[in-house]
């Protein structure tokens, strides 16, 4: 299940910044950046059989929680905006949409990812 939710983040995180590079923030690159660093730790840790995270899984970890929550910060904003002016283009709803499922994806990975190192620490 990790796995696989880690292979839908990379390509989620890659399909985002292609819609997202419209407009490019240094602070969404280097959150995207971060977010496929930390899937690709976890991708090796599965195949390492590893249970144990480093310094460098948990930073990227707790970016990667960051950028996740920053992303669905700004997508709520971006639909108040949009609701407010009353102006649904569809890039608006292609970002707000894209945004709201990465967060949710990227914080239920960060959930597994968390809990499954707990077990594996505790064997």
């Amino acid at each position: 299940m990790l796995r696989t939710l880690s292979y839908l983040n990379l390509i989620g995180t890659v399909c985002y910044f292609l819609v997202y590079l419209q407009n490019g923030n240094p602070t969404i690159i280097l959150g995207l950046l971060s977010t496929i660093v930390y899937q690709w730790l976890i991708l090796r840790s599965q195949e390492q059989e590893r249970g144990a995270w480093g310094i460098i899984e948990g930073f990227f970890a707790v970016l990667s929680l960051v950028f996740a929550l920053y992303m669905g910060y700004s997508a709520v904003l971006l639909l108040i905006s949009v609701i407010e002016y009353e102006y649904y283009s569809w890039n608006s709803m292609l970002l707000i949409g894209s945004g709201l499922l990465l967060m949710l994806a990227l914080l239920f990975h960060l959930f597994l990812s968390w809990r499954e190192k707990l077990v594996k620490k505790d064997e």
